[in-house]
């Protein structure tokens, strides 16, 4: 487990280079809210969120593809409106084949794909990639601000399984967290638990918002895995409608950690990671707070 741990926090500093690169471009965006310096789930404008996600192989985005960037939408407090894809593949039947599996992804989430491109070039391997264009329903909900004793929850199930199975599960925890937001809850920061696991993904909560955790229970076994859960920072006072929130939908929730003032994050008494990587990983990780 402490190799798995430690590959899912390496993994938050894997883009730094990338990001730096592009770092002043967010400044030549007028009325951009979240972009480059807050390298969060989704971009916003003004009240446009967008995200982009791939190249995914083949095999995996024709399941699941336009649900995960649909996810990243939802998290940030937007609708999903369409989107766009663009695939590369070994054939024009290939193609026919693969938006087939595409459309049922759209229909069944009420996001139409309404463009994109196709090309066959034969240099080169099979992959799709999406982008989702949203609304945000009330304010942007970042990735960080958790605050000390908040608790953080993991909210629904792994979406895994036939595309019809990870719709309904992608579906029935849109329209929780949607309620959770609309019945103004207050909400400190949330994150799509994708690239990194649950474990990377809590671990970049914490470091953008300077803090540590006392985890108090393993959602599940695999620290690294995609999951496509959400991760919730809430205060104590809000946990009780959280939950009863979730139980209508009957959307799993559950409590993973506490967040503390000590840069630290453990699990029961043993320390997984110190002060003094929290403090390495918060010097070396390029963020700005979002102005909102």
């Amino acid at each position: 487990m402490k190799e798995d741990i430690k590959r899912s926090v390496e993994h938050m500093l894997e883009t730094n280079d990338v990001r730096r690169t592009f770092w002043y471009m967010d400044e030549k965006v007028e009325k951009l809210l979240f972009g480059i310096r807050q390298g969060d789930d989704a971009i916003i404008v003004g009240d446009t969120i967008v995200n982009m996600e791939g190249p995914y192989p083949l095999k995996i985005g024709r399941k699941t593809g336009l649900i995960h960037t649909c996810s990243d939408i939802v998290v940030m407090g937007g609708k999903p409106i369409f989107a766009l894809n663009a695939m590369q593949v070994d054939s024009m039947e290939q193609a026919k084949e693969i938006s087939e599996d595409l459309k049922k992804q759209s229909t069944g989430l009420g996001v139409p794909i309404v463009g994109g491109n196709t090309q066959i070039e034969s240099d080169l391997k099979p992959c799709i990639s999406f982008t989702v264009f949203g609304k945000l329903v009330g304010n942007p909900i970042p990735d960080c601000g958790v605050r000390t004793g908040d608790r953080i929850f993991m909210l629904g199930e792994v979406v895994e399984g036939e595309i019809g199975e990870r719709v309904h599960r992608a579906k029935v925890k849109f329209k929780a967290f949607m309620d959770i937001i609309q019945s103004d809850i207050e909400i400190h920061a949330s994150k799509d638990a994708s690239r990194g696991g649950w474990f990377g993904n809590i671990a970049e909560i914490l470091v953008k918002s300077k803090k540590g955790i006392r985890i108090t229970s393993i959602p599940y076994p695999r620290v690294t895995r995609y999951m496509g859960t959400y991760l919730i920072g809430i205060p104590k006072k809000e946990v009780k409608k959280i939950v009863e929130i979730a139980a209508k939908h009957r959307c799993p929730v559950v409590e993973v950690g506490i967040v503390t003032r000590e840069l630290q994050i453990s699990i029961g008494d043993e320390i997984f990671v110190d002060k003094e990587k929290m403090q390495q990983l918060i010097r070396e990780f390029p963020f700005r707070k979002a102005r909102i």
